[in-house]
Formats: C-alpha cells, sequence, structure tokens
C-alpha cells in the first residue's frame, strides 16, 4: 500500500476530534460552574478549599494550595524551600521555560543538568557532579508523565542536605514505589492548564508535607490566609502585606477541576491503556524508542514523545518521517524541549543579573540530541477507541513497507528542517 504522501490512501481515517477525543468541559462540569455562578462568590468561593482537601487527600499530601496557575506553583516552590539570591538550583533543560524562570526570579543560579536518555528524566550521577557548596535545591521534571528515579535523587539530597522539589506538571496520578509523584520531595507542583491531565483551563496545584514550607508558600501568594496561620507561625506578622504575589485561583476554573478530579484516575486508565499498547505496537519496528519507566514507578501517558533512530530508517530525517505520518493523518509534532540552556534569558541573565549568567558556556549532548530526535507520534487519547489505535499503528507501518520510496522521495527533494524550537510541549507537524 503506497503512502499518502505519495499518492496511496490514507491510513488513519476515523476522526480524532470526534472519536478519540472528548470536550474538555462536560454537562457535569458545567453544572459546577454554573453553581459557582449562582453563588455569587467569583472570587474567593468555598469549592477552592473543597477541591484542595479532595487532591491533597488524593495526592497524600498534608497540605494543598490551588494557585492561579503551575508557574506561580513553581515560582511559590522556590521560594518556600528556601532559595535565596546566588543560591544554586539543579535542573533539567529538557522541560518547560517555567520550571526553570522561577529560579532566576528569586535571584537563584540554575544549574542545568544532564537527564538520563531512556528516561528523559534527571540523571542522578550527573546532579552529583554538579553540586557545589552554593546548590540548594533540586528541580525534579517528571517529564511527559514518567517519574524519575526518586531514590537515587532523594539519597543524594540527603547526603547533602538539599530541598527537592518536584515539577508534575505532566504526571498527575503518577506513582514511585507506591507513593504519588509529588509526596516524595519537599514540594510538588501541579499545572492544570488545559492540555494536562487534571485541567482547570487555567490552574496549578502546590503541595507538600512539611508545615514551613506550606507556610512560606501561603505567605508568598495568599496573603488572605496568612492570618489563618498558627499564632507561633513567623509568617503571621505579614498579615497586612503578604510577599507582594497574588496566586489566587478563579473558583470557576477549580469548578471544573473539582470533577474531573473525581475521574482522573478512570481517564488514566483509558489513556494508559492506549498509549501503552501504541507505543509497544510502533516499537517493534525498531526505529522508535519509547521513554523508559523506573522499576517500581507508573508513569501516566500525558503525551506520546518518544526517540526516533534514524539510522534504522536509512538515515531518513526526523522531518521526512513526520511528514509522511501527518500525510496519513496522524496527529504528530516536533519537541520543543533540549535548548534551555541555550536560551539568552539564562545565558545573558536576562533582567535578572544581580547573580550573572546562568550558564556562561555548557554543553548537555544527552538533553540536546533528546531535543533533536524525540517526537510527538500521537495526541493522547481520552477516549476507549482501539480502531483508531490501530489506524495510528498501520500509518507507522507504512512508513517501513515504502521505506525505499520514501528515502528517493527525499533525495528528490532535498531535506527540510523541522519546525522552529518554540519550547512548547506540543508542536504539531503541519
Amino acid at each position: 500500500m503506497s503512502l499518502a504522501l505519495l499518492g496511496g490512501e490514507k491510513a488513519v481515517r476515523l476522526d480524532y476530534e470526534k472519536v478519540g477525543n472528548r470536550p474538555l468541559v462536560d454537562e457535569k462540569s458545567r453544572a459546577a460552574v454554573n453553581a459557582v455562578l449562582d453563588s455569587n462568590k467569583l472570587s474567593m468561593n468555598p469549592i477552592v478549599r473543597e477541591f484542595e482537601k479532595k487532591f491533597a487527600d488524593y495526592i497524600g499530601a498534608q497540605y494543598a494550595l490551588a494557585m492561579n496557575n503551575g508557574t506561580a506553583t513553581l515560582n511559590s516552590a522556590v521560594w518556600a524551600v528556601g532559595v535565596e539570591p546566588g543560591d544554586e538550583v539543579i535542573v533539567p533543560s529538557y522541560t518547560f521555560w517555567a520550571t526553570v524562570v522561577p529560579i532566576l526570579s528569586a535571584r537563584g543560579v540554575p544549574v542545568f543538568c544532564e537527564v538520563d536518555p531512556e528516561t528523559f528524566t534527571l540523571d542522578p550521577a550527573d546532579i552529583e557532579r554538579r553540586i557545589t557548596p552554593r546548590t540548594k535545591a533540586i528541580m525534579v521534571v517528571h517529564v511527559w508523565g514518567c517519574p524519575a528515579d526518586m531514590d537515587a535523587i532523594m539519597a543524594i539530597a540527603k547526603k547533602h542536605n538539599l530541598k527537592v522539589i518536584e515539577d508534575c506538571s505532566h504526571a498527575h496520578g503518577a506513582t514511585y514505589k507506591g507513593k504519588k509523584v509529588g509526596t516524595i520531595g519537599d514540594a510538588g507542583c501541579f499545572s492544570m492548564q488545559d492540555t494536562k491531565l487534571l485541567c482547570a483551563g487555567e490552574g496549578g496545584v502546590f503541595v507538600t508535607n512539611d508545615r514551613d514550607v506550606y507556610e512560606r508558600a501561603v505567605a508568598y501568594g495568599h496573603y488572605e490566609r496568612i492570618r489563618e496561620l498558627p499564632p507561633d507561625s513567623p509568617y503571621s506578622k505579614y498579615t497586612l502585606t503578604g510577599m507582594a504575589y497574588k496566586y489566587r485561583v478563579h473558583p470557576l476554573g477549580i469548578a471544573v477541576a473539582n470533577v474531573e478530579l473525581d475521574r482522573l484516575d478512570e481517564r488514566n486508565e483509558i489513556r494508559d491503556s492506549q498509549g501503552k499498547r501504541l507505543e509497544d505496537e510502533v516499537a517493534k519496528l525498531g526505529f522508535i524508542r519509547p521513554q523508559k519507566v523506573p522499576e517500581g514507578a507508573r508513569r501516566v501517558y500525558a503525551y506520546h514523545y518518544v526517540r526516533y533512530d534514524a539510522s534504522k530508517l536509512g538515515g531518513l530525517s526526523l522531518n521526512t518521517l513526520l511528514k509522511a505520518v501527518s500525510a496519513e493523518g496522524v496527529l504528530c509534532g516536533t519537541c520543543g524541549y533540549g535548548r534551555l540552556h541555550y536560551a539568552p534569558i539564562f545565558v545573558e541573565g536576562g533582567p535578572y543579573h544581580d547573580c550573572g549568567p546562568a550558564v556562561p558556556d555548557l554543553r548537555l549532548p544527552v538533553t540536546e540530541a533528546l531535543g533533536e530526535d524525540t517526537f510527538m507520534m500521537a495526541p493522547r487519547f481520552e477516549n476507549i477507541c482501539p480502531e483508531l489505535v490501530n489506524q495510528y499503528i498501520e500509518a507507522y507501518y507504512k512508513v517501513l513497507e515504502n521505506l525505499d520510496a520514501l528515502i528517493t522521495y527525499e533525495k528528490e527533494l532535498g531535506v527540510t528542517t523541522t519546525q522552529e524550537n518554540t519550547g512548547r510541549s506540543i508542536n504539531l507537524f503541519r
């Protein structure tokens, strides 16, 4: 069967939006939103506290604070664990910018670290190499929903007396050796933007089991709650002013997230079973390598990013591969991660010159390779849709079956570059 790119019929004949996707807001969510609207309490509504308690119980944390976005939770976490001007925070470059910029805004220094080529998460051995007397914390990213090697990371943190922040923006419900991610380090940060596993439209949740870390986060971005802190809290004196930030979440978004939280595990089962089947079947072709999950961990399929091995397809460029599978009807895309250590805001210091440039001259070979060869092989399957998954599998098999013709096509047209790297999590191929 010829490739669609070369005049054949498409492998993917079903409409993803109709078969594989679902509305972000259903009737139950609409009813919850309407209840908030009817309450006339559109700023500080009781539903926020209800959601925080429910999320804390779900995740296994003592404290939870809902915030206006995931970036706010990361800002809060950096300050809450005590990062001060000049302190170093070890962080991956293979991540979204919001993981790293909060370190600069606290006048800390991001120290970029390598990631493991198989798990795509922080490499514990490289963490050790980058620790200095100025190191204060490690910022872990459970990227694409895959837990990092937390046993090794926490052992390093304990050895060097470091704080650990978990960026769980992709990992709602993921677990590591029986614990949900976000509860293993000193603070966990979740995004609820509308591409995330738990959606509020915009929103975030900060969690911790440490009273002092929680109280610092309250003082930092929730001035109206400072008066509720215990009398012996050192932060009670800031009731009048807070710390100049206001991260209160909008209750309308929380109304949606509150409903979705009840269904998160069920939704994750649907996403995970289909995502794993797709990856397992396509991996048999040899030219993709799925993300490796650490022993004892359970990943959640927030996104379907895998590594491409061009040597298995005669050197065919990733751009041509994406062009071919996209023509088959596959929703696929390039990877926006892996180049933050070259970004001007870090290399030049951006608006934060106090501590000097974060990256004077740095090469991260594994990270940079991942930035070049990881790609989004499919969208997230929100519904049970085995036939659509079969058609996606068929599309990738067609590439191998028509490899000679595709290589000839590439040679005749010349290799085109992939899309510009925007740093976004989702860069659909057009």
